[in-house]
């Protein structure tokens, strides 16, 4: 005689909702794959040219190169666009990452971006940012998702010989390129603390070195300031270019 087994039926509409939960909330599988040509930013030496969204010429300092370039649409939702700018030590290991990112909704969505809850603001060369800063400390064990931006830019340095080291002073800048909210040039700088020996966690609330993050955090926004120019027009530039060169201010 067959043995038969009884099945609540709200265990399986629980375990049915837990898995429409999990397809639907795993954003990253609408992801594209990324792509490397076709790029709508250029760069100049070090100088990365957006011609629109925003209209920006972004001149990175002499210790820092250009990795590259790529773009994908992000969580089926967002056009994206990516670029690469590292400074490294002798070793050719990383000591401090720009990662600059253009990203603009899709016209067939109504998505906005806020970020109101940014405790923070810094206008750099006329452009006014929302901020935000951490001292970070990665988690290797931890599973990151796929298909987010992070594991685009992630994946690109990897192909490139490179990791984003374990802990580091981390600022997130944000501009909103007009006053629809639904288009946003990000720039995220990560500076190695390995120099400083200092961990993430040492820096954090109850770390043993807390009180020094307000003075760690300050220098790297300082260090942004003096690696990261912006000017409107690539007339704008080249008229900053010549100033500094010629020891005025711009």
């Amino acid at each position: 005689m067959r043995k038969i087994i009884w099945v609540s039926v709200p265990l399986v509409l629980v375990a049915a909702a837990a898995l429409v939960h999990l397809y639907f909330s795993d954003r990253g599988r609408w992801t594209t794959e990324a792509e490397y040509t076709g790029l709508a930013r250029s760069v100049s030496e070090n100088d990365l040219v957006s011609p629109e969204d925003p209209e920006v010429v972004m001149r990175f300092g002499p210790s820092f190169r250009h990795l590259g370039g790529q773009k994908f649409v992000l969580y089926g939702v967002a056009d994206t666009e990516q670029h690469f700018f590292v400074e490294t030590t002798a070793d050719d290991e990383l000591q401090s990452l720009y990662w600059i990112q253009f990203e603009a909704y899709l016209p067939d969505n109504s998505y906005r971006y806020d970020y109101e809850d940014s405790p923070a603001r810094l206008n750099l060369d006329g452009f006014d940012f929302y901020v935000d800063t951490a001292a970070v400390q990665s988690d290797p064990d931890r599973k990151r998702k796929r298909g987010t931006d992070g594991a685009r830019a992630r994946e690109f340095l990897k192909s490139k010989g490179y990791t984003i080291p374990p802990n580091y002073a981390y600022a997130r800048l944000v501009y909103l390129t007009d006053e629809s909210r639904r288009k946003e040039l990000l720039v995220i700088f990560i500076d190695n603390l390995d120099p400083l020996g200092l961990k993430g966690s040492d820096l954090q609330d109850g770390g043993k070195a807390e009180q020094r993050w307000p003075e760690i955090e300050q220098k790297h926004l300082e260090k942004i300031r003096s690696t990261l120019t912006l000017s409107r027009t690539a007339r704008e530039a080249q008229e900053s270019a010549g100033d500094q060169s010629s020891g005025q201010m711009p």
